[in-house]
């Protein structure tokens, strides 16, 4: 019974040993292998009950799980030795792992240090490239500055040493150059509020050289004067000795007569030192102020030419000197505007110099009027004081003046 019990167990662990590799296999009726075990652990069991061998089937199936734990200790048993070595393999590489992990944990955290470094020489570099470029900046700023300062010095150095022409090529390179450049900083702008201060040092300056010229003029224009009214003198008597050789006596004009002097005037022409005025008339172009200069100009002939006329004159016999010096210094003065006119047309204009012609007419028609009895009443006066004005109507009209309001004055007062 107890070999029946045996057998039977055995068939079913082969049974369920197939169903474990193989799965359900379908038999000739359709039934699986697992339901033909169940079918067959029924009957035994039942078989076992009837026989009433519990105890031996509990003893048998005991007996069979400690054959099959024998079986599995002896598989087991049998690879038993490469497991070890394959779990102390596992623990060693565990091992590997674990000391690999902390080296990659320490190389980290020496990296951590050294990129924190690296990143801190690194900002430091940054900050001290920011400073040597800002450093570098300031050393521009502080040259630019320094010839800045330089040309500024030069100028009140060639302001005071009366060297215009540099002065205003150093204002127009601190204008156009530098101050372009010095805007952005501070300075730029003590500069550019100091320009206009310098192009008023340099106009005055200049303007107080014109002044002192044109006062200078007042002996100059009296010397020429003077001359020409003593080379018109000595036409004149060569015009007289000319006239007294001719049998036959015709009428020529004083223009003509001029001409006809050409080919034996050999004296120098007149010259006159313009030098204040041009650079004077340079600086105020330079400086926009042209407009400016010509008004300012206009205005100083104009009293100057008035402070001429208003000279006190005297028409008595011997006293006479001072009328004809007051003749003098309106040829001076026309000569100097004369040459004025011709070297710098496009700024004094004709319309200018022939207002100031006027003006000196008018002023001269209320001079001789106010002395008009002493004139009329001393006939030696009157003589002189007609060859005088003769004399000066031929200088002037030599010099392109218009004349003829001149002599319908000298037709008024003297007739003839």
């Amino acid at each position: 019974m107890a070999d029946s019990i045996q057998q039977q167990l055995q068939q079913l662990v082969l049974l369920s040993d197939s169903v474990g590799t193989g799965g359900t296999v379908a038999g000739s009726g359709g039934v699986s292998t697992v339901e033909e075990a169940m079918e067959q652990l029924g009957p035994l069991i039942h078989s076992v009950y009837r026989a009433n061998k519990q105890k031996l089937f509990r003893q048998q199936v005991d007996l069979f799980a400690q054959r099959k734990d024998a079986e599995i200790m002896k598989l087991c048993g049998n690879y038993h030795q490469e497991f070890v070595q394959s779990v102390a393999q596992l623990l060693k590489v565990r091992q590997n792992t674990s000391e690999l992990q902390e080296k990659v944990v320490g190389l980290n955290a020496e990296l951590q240090k050294s990129g924190k470094s690296l990143y801190e020489k690194k900002a430091e570099l940054l900050g001290l490239r920011r400073e040597h470029r800002n450093i570098q900046r300031a050393i521009d700023a502080v040259k630019d500055c320094q010839e800045v300062v330089r040309m500024v010095a030069a100028f009140d150095e060639q302001v005071e040493t009366k060297q215009y022409y540099s002065a205003i090529k150093t204002l127009g390179g601190l204008k156009d150059v530098y101050l372009p450049q010095m805007r952005k900083y501070a300075f730029g702008k003590v500069l550019e509020s100091s320009i206009p201060h310098m192009e008023t040092k340099l106009q005055g300056a200049a303007l107080r050289d014109m002044k002192d010229w044109l006062y200078g003029l007042k002996k100059t224009t009296r010397d020429i004067g003077r001359h020409l009214d003593t080379r018109m003198k000595n036409k004149q008597d060569m015009w007289a000795e000319r006239d007294a050789t001719i049998k036959e006596r015709h009428f020529v004009s004083s223009a003509v007569q001029f001409v006809l002097d050409e080919e034996f005037d050999h004296d120098e022409p007149i010259t006159v030192d313009m030098m204040p005025l041009y650079q004077c008339l340079h600086i105020n172009e330079k400086l926009g102020r042209r407009a400016e200069f010509r008004r300012s100009f206009t205005e100083d002939r104009s009293d100057q030419l008035s402070l001429i006329l208003a000279s006190p004159v005297q028409f008595a016999l011997g006293q006479l000197a001072s009328f004809e010096a007051v003749l003098f210094d309106i040829i001076g003065f026309f000569v100097v505007e004369h040459n004025i006119l011709a070297s710098a047309p496009d700024f004094r204009s004709k319309s200018d110099v022939d207002t100031l012609w006027d003006m000196c007419i008018a002023k001269l028609s209320d001079i001789l009027a106010r002395g008009i009895q002493a004139i009329r009443g001393d006939p030696e006066v009157s003589s002189s004081l007609q060859e005088i004005l003769t004399t000066f109507t031929y200088v002037m009209e030599e010099n392109a003046y218009d004349v003829r309001k001149l002599r319908e004055l000298m037709m008024a007062i003297f007739g003839a």
